[in-house]
């Protein structure tokens, strides 16, 4: 019988190395499908947030300068009735439905920005003063006669359904509803006439909308007459939106501020915003070229704005080297050619101001 023997040395050093490849392999392979995903999961979150970032600033700027069905009208310069106090200030000129402020990348912006605090150095702002999606018909408004003349009474209030979607709350201190952050400010319009202002009773409590003078909360109406009657028209929530990007949070993120409220982050991982300016120069309703901020003197004729957001990777404890090589992309024609190796996206989107170009 022959007797079994075992492996020589040289024959386990080569099993051993070959394992030893195998493993590496395996390493490797494992790896590689790891940073893989890492990778694609980044991508797939920017876009999520690239795209609904977009969403938001273009849904707001399809109703920019609505003003009822006069619309166009009004931006041909016919004016409103704006009833809040001071209301050519920055978040309640509504006269003026579309104001951007250009990034000089030291700090600086034009025209000059002095409302909105902790904006990145290099990022555009973009203001919009339009309805928001509730929309409310009116039912009354009683305005009758004085006893002394045939004279209407635009400060009557007005009456709308009960179950409205407007706050249940009041800027009357001698109202249950008192809340010094209401708001409710308005616009009411029909084919002739709009105006401005803010609610100053709880609209919940039977549908009768007032809209007296003083109060305790902000903005305040500067007087109670509306300048006309609005028995049959619509009613719409108003409201200025502020977009910008800030580093305030300890991320890069778009912000929203809507009024003169506390910015609220729209999504995260957004280095910088551009804007540019599509101008009708001639009134045919096209655009003649497209300018930023710094090149438009007059915002009645701005008739579509494009817009542009690079998104970055905010992956916790993963934002360096992730892109292969430099993450290399183009802003306005421009190459940036960033060095820390983070994953980078353009999101660029025009979008017409319907009510400008109908």
């Amino acid at each position: 019988m022959k007797k079994n023997k075992g492996f020589s040395l040289v024959e386990l050093m080569v099993a051993l190395v070959i394992g030893l490849l195998l493993v590496a392999g395996v390493i490797e392979l494992f790896v590689s499908s790891r940073q893989m995903y890492r990778v694609q999961d980044m991508k797939a979150r920017m876009q999520e947030d690239g795209r609904y970032a977009v969403f938001r600033i273009s849904k707001l700027l399809s109703r920019t300068g609505y003003l009822g069905c006069n619309s166009l009208q009004s931006s041909d310069g016919s004016e409103i009735t704006n009833t809040l106090n001071n209301a050519d200030s920055y978040f309640w000129d509504f006269d003026v439905p579309l104001t951007g402020h250009k990034s000089n990348g030291d700090g600086s912006w034009t025209p000059a920005l002095t409302d909105i605090p902790s904006v990145d150095k290099n990022s555009d702002v973009l203001t919009l003063r339009t309805v928001d999606e509730l929309y409310i018909q009116i039912d009354e408004h009683d305005v009758g006669g004085s006893e002394d003349a045939d004279v209407e009474n635009y400060s009557a209030p007005l009456k709308i359904p009960a179950a409205n979607g407007l706050d249940s709350c009041s800027t009357d201190k001698d109202n249950s509803k008192y809340d010094a952050n209401c708001s409710n400010i308005v616009m009411v319009s029909d084919c002739e006439n709009t105006a401005i202002f803010q609610v100053t009773n709880d609209p919940r409590a039977d549908g009768t909308l007032e809209h007296a003078v003083g109060g305790g909360a902000s903005p305040g109406n500067s007087t109670s007459n509306l300048g006309a009657t609005f028995r049959r028209g619509w009613l719409n929530t108003i409201a200025s939106h502020s977009f910008y990007v800030s580093a305030q949070s300890g991320t890069p993120s778009l912000y929203e501020k809507v009024g003169s409220n506390n910015a609220q982050v729209v999504v995260d991982g957004v280095e910088t915003m551009k804007v540019e300016y599509g101008i009708d120069d001639n009134g045919n309703l096209n655009v003649d070229q497209y300018v930023n901020a710094a090149g438009v003197t007059d915002w009645s004729k701005i008739i579509s704005v494009k817009v542009s957001l690079v998104m970055v990777n905010t992956a916790p404890n993963q934002n360096t080297d992730v892109a292969v090589g430099n993450s290399v992309y183009f802003l306005d024609g421009v190459e940036y050619k960033p060095t820390d190796r983070r994953l980078r996206q353009v999101f660029t989107k025009t979008i017409s101001l319907r009510n400008r170009t109908l």
